[in-house]
């Protein structure tokens, strides 16, 4: 009564086989499903980063520049520019954002120099960027990226319930 020495079979081999090719099939399927989840997840949190920065960007400059006659929407070309006006030791400066050429653009110069939309510092990806004065203290945004996805958004101004800063005029 030999129980230890069992002589294996052409089905034991087999078998043996047969189940690790199904845990390797297995392990196969779980990494691809894991890829393809990560690679949606990391495509969202891009999508994700580049609208909340492109708002706070935009919301900010608004909120830094927020006084009476600070922030203004001018058209050029068809596009509209974003200004925002401030005084320094009595000299105007604008800081001016629009979208050219596939980006959300930033330039600031004295006021009174012409904007060169090209000489703009490249600030996000966007193909549209879209703003409009709803009212005097609020202001409405849409900006698109490339893949077509948007971003609306409202921007309220303080300082229409505050005095107007040393320098500037009150005549509005």
């Amino acid at each position: 009564m030999n129980l230890l020495k069992r002589q294996k079979s052409i089905v034991d081999v087999i078998f043996m086989i047969a189940v690790f090719g199904v845990f390797m099939l297995s392990a196969l399927f779980v990494v691809l499903f894991g890829a393809k989840v990560y690679k949606r997840t990391a495509h969202d949190m891009t999508r994700n980063f580049n609208s909340r920065t492109a708002l706070a960007y935009v919301t900010e400059k608004i909120h830094q520049h927020d006084r009476r006659g600070g922030v203004d929407i001018t058209i050029e070309d068809g596009k509209p520019l974003l200004k925002l006006t401030q005084y320094i030791n009595s000299d105007e400066y604008c800081t001016y954002l629009y979208e050219y050429d596939g980006y959300l653009k930033e330039v600031t110069a004295k006021g009174d120099v012409a904007l060169l939309k090209s000489a703009g510092k490249n600030i996000i990806p966007l193909c549209d960027f879209n703003a409009v004065k709803k009212s005097d203290s609020l202001y409405y945004f849409r900006m698109m990226d490339e893949e077509g996805n948007e971003t609306r958004f409202y921007v309220s101004l303080y300082s229409y319930t505050e005095p107007a800063d040393e320098g500037e005029s009150n005549d509005e």
